[in-house]
């Protein structure tokens, strides 16, 4: 059931679990408890599409290095920020969980091992493409007799969800869930501890017209996104300092975000093979994006060799406008809708394809290619993990408030600088030898990435993965949640969310955080009664 409190008042029902945020992870953990047989609460901030006074609700302070994900890709409609990606997954790899000198001191409460299964168990309830790689018979259909072989480097294939927008994939259920319920336009403001100073009672909630209402359950759980959830603990923490969390230094810090940069042009040596090996796949209807990441076995030395950093080829043509308006066509036919734009605009683009149609179509039906020609250069772009830092953080600003009179958030976005560029420019180097020496193409390095110049940094941008500010911890003194994502000193307060990760990775984390999304609904169900 979805209610909007526009419109209607709140439910007066208790329910089990109280889920804050209303996004990708807080959409999944409502789904997976619902049909465990628990009573669940939804509380999503915006309405049912984008609409400009709860976007504002993003307003934020940025003090450090810029942001621009904190203004535009924070989604607050249900579904939040799923309405707006792609729908890649990427898992991340054994040593993201472990120890790595000069990156993380200590390695996470849990291991890769631990999150295996929930995974899978993620990969099945979004019914995602099967893994395709060199062991796979089907990967035979895109390569051929031999899975492409680049020197030092593992090519892996991403997957991409068939329906990104989390609202409307589990549409029917949280329409019609009976034990399941959505608030709409219910904006968190705090949260009330019991007498006991150890569970939360109660989140309280500003409706439309300003007004407050107390929403009470037997567990909580924090899934609102990384800068929100920081937002949240630390302004109730201001009002009641008893808070367990209170003293607790990591809330809000180690913030961490993917840097994403150009590392070089790439000129193609044998572009029938290259465009086999790197465009984009379209297999049984599933979309798959090759990238490379180095071999696990490579041994690097120094604390920036550490850092992981992936990489993936760009391909600029004069086509690019007409195919990405078509995409769109193509995707509101597919849902039933019509496109937005008009009649000539789509004849303007079917016509700009031009002469590009013939090889488009061979390359979907023949090879299962996404078809770009490049013809206005090929770049390699990486993605890369940044250096954890205590003092990269979200704070409140105390001069700022929302229109609910909540305090804005303040960021301060701080990377380690040289570290990620070494990490980077020996990316880059090791990637042109390896694809020179394949006969593929040969890389022309970015000249200041080539210096180890961190002037570089600024052709870099975040890319929208936030992270941290509400880490996992071994105890109280090392993070915010235990690794069963509880707030240390609570009972049953939780988060959801890439907010409890250590360490960034190099992938796109959206998958690590529905895995320990998953994890925490089998744990949830589990726990024993509050009340």
């Amino acid at each position: 059931m979805i209610v909007d409190l526009q419109h209607s008042p709140p439910p007066q029902a208790s329910h089990d679990v109280v889920i804050v945020g209303g996004g990708t992870v807080a959409l999944l953990l409502a789904v997976l408890l619902e049909r465990q047989g628990q009573r669940v609460l939804v509380l999503e901030t915006g309405g049912g599409s984008f609409e400009a006074p709860a976007q504002q609700l993003n307003e934020a302070t940025v003090t450090g290095r810029a942001h621009t994900g904190i203004a535009v890709a924070r989604g607050r409609a249900l579904g939040g920020t799923s309405n707006l990606w792609g729908g890649q997954l990427t898992g991340f790899v054994p040593s993201d969980f472990e120890a790595r000198p000069g990156v993380a001191d200590a390695p996470w409460p849990i291991t890769y091992e631990d999150l295996l299964p929930w995974y899978e168990a993620v990969a099945k309830e979004l019914r995602l493409a099967d893994v395709l790689d060199a062991s796979t018979p089907q990967a035979h259909k895109l390569f051929g007799e031999h899975y492409p072989d680049i020197p030092g480097f593992t090519l892996f294939l991403t997957r991409w969800l068939k329906e990104p927008a989390m609202a409307r994939y589990f549409h029917e259920r949280l329409q019609n869930a009976p034990n399941l319920t959505v608030l709409l336009h219910a904006h968190a403001t705090g949260l009330d501890l019991a007498p006991d100073g150890e569970r939360i009672a109660s989140v309280r909630v500003a409706q439309p017209d300003g007004t407050s209402v107390s929403i009470r359950g037997q567990r909580f759980v924090l899934a609102n996104g990384t800068i929100e959830i920081a937002r949240l603990l630390l302004a109730s923490a201001a009002e009641q300092p008893q808070a367990p969390w209170a003293d607790n230094t990591w809330v809000g810090a180690g913030f961490q975000d993917h840097l994403e940069m150009r590392g070089g042009r790439v000129h193609l040596l044998d572009k029938p093979r290259f465009l086999l090996t790197f465009q984009n796949i379209v297999l049984g209807g599933h979309k798959y994006q090759p990238k490379l990441r180095l071999d696990s076995g490579v041994v690097n030395t120094g604390a920036d060799a550490a850092l992981n950093v992936t990489g993936y080829f760009a391909f600029e043509s004069s086509i690019a406008e007409h195919l990405q308006h078509l995409k769109v066509l193509v995707r509101s036919l597919m849902r039933g809708g019509l496109p937005k734009q008009g009649l000539g605009d789509m004849i303007r683009h079917i016509k700009g394809m031009g002469s590009a149609w013939f090889p488009m179509i061979v390359q979907y039906l023949r090879h299962h290619r996404i078809y770009n020609p490049g013809d206005r250069g090929v770049w390699l772009v990486m993605h890369a993990e940044q250096l954890p830092r205590d003092d990269s953080r979200i704070t409140l600003d105390p001069e700022r408030k929302d229109r609910f009179g909540m305090p804005l958030a303040s960021l301060d976005w701080r990377i380690g600088g040289q570290p990620e560029v070494c990490a980077m420019a020996a990316f880059v180097r090791r990637i042109g030898d390896s694809l020179l020496a394949a006969g593929l193409a040969r890389v022309e390095i970015d000249a200041l990435l080539d210096t180890e110049d961190t002037r570089v940094l600024d052709q870099a941008r975040d890319t929208f993965h936030q992270c941290g500010g509400a880490r996992m911890g071994h105890h109280a003194g090392d993070g915010v949640v235990d690794s069963e994502l509880r707030v240390f000193g609570t009972s049953n307060l939780f988060v959801a969310g890439a907010a409890v990760f250590r360490t960034s990775s190099y992938a796109n984390p959206t998958f690590t955080a529905m895995a320990l999304t998953a994890r925490l609904a089998e744990r949830l169900q589990r726990e024993p009664s509050t009340a």
